[in-house]
């Protein structure tokens, strides 16, 4: 279990919030509570895998809500064959390739776009302001693309009027390269450029020499499961997403 205090919650939400991964038992559930007390947090975020169901209960118990639960799929570079390279819709009007310190406003932009609305564990939650739940997507993409280096990477897809794609990634150290935030601009949308995104970060991960690329999305979204699937992808885990407040006159936004 890895529980934290997280400053980028705190800087966009103004509360004090306390991060916990990887709970397994009710007793970690009992230690997270715990520890958020003893920070004086307003808000615990716990993600647990969902075969863990006595933490979940105990979670709930507390009186922690479900705010999502996500799906995660896989893949073995050693698996990655010519479906990577197989013809696409409109594939010649689009260009792929890693982001530049000019494309920043732009990638900016479509994820501002991109993440109005969406349906996160945040925007799950009642007691969170919606638009800064749409900003904490948006800083997240913000942070990575002043960032980029060995560990964190983006690509984008630009066509003869700019940029119309993008998709954030980062390498970890056990060789595994995370395809984490993607976002498409409105005019290109159903043209096959969200596939192509990952089909470039495949590639990447295969010259790189790394092992395994993974991804995950709430487990309602079904359209981009689809894609994954289609690139050989596969379901490896589940994980809820729960939140637990220790204010109870907080009111909704």
């Amino acid at each position: 279990m890895h529980q934290y205090l997280s400053s980028l919650d705190q800087n966009r939400f103004g509360i004090v919030t306390v991060k916990a991964e990887g709970l397994e038992s009710p007793k970690d559930v009992d230690d997270c509570i715990s520890f958020s007390q003893h920070n004086n947090a307003e808000l615990l975020i716990a993600r647990l895998d969902a075969s863990k169901l006595e933490a979940a209960q105990r979670i709930e118990a507390a009186g922690g809500i479900l705010c999502d639960t996500l799906v995660y799929y896989e893949l073995r570079c050693r698996d990655i064959t010519s479906s990577a390279d197989s013809p696409s819709f409109d594939k010649d009007a689009f260009q792929l390739r890693e982001m530049t310190t000019q494309d920043k406003c732009a990638v900016i932009d479509i994820a501002r776009t991109a993440f109005s609305g969406y349906f996160g564990h945040y925007h799950s939650d009642s007691k969170l302001n919606r638009r800064d739940c749409d900003e904490t997507y948006v800083s997240w993409c913000e942070t990575t693309a002043h960032d980029i280096g060995d560990v964190n990477k983006i690509i984008i897809a630009e066509d003869t009027e700019g940029v119309c794609g993008f998709l954030t990634m980062k390498v970890h150290s056990d060789k595994r390269l995370e395809l984490v935030l993607s976002g498409v601009a409105k005019r290109v949308e159903g043209r096959g450029v969200y596939r192509r995104l990952i089909q470039k970060g495949m590639k990447y991960a295969a010259t790189a020499g790394l092992k395994r690329v993974f991804t995950s999305t709430q487990i309602i979204n079904l359209a981009v499961q689809r894609v994954w699937v289609t690139q050989g992808f596969f379901p490896v885990k589940f994980e809820h997403t729960f939140h637990k407040w220790f204010r109870s006159n907080i009111k909704a936004l």
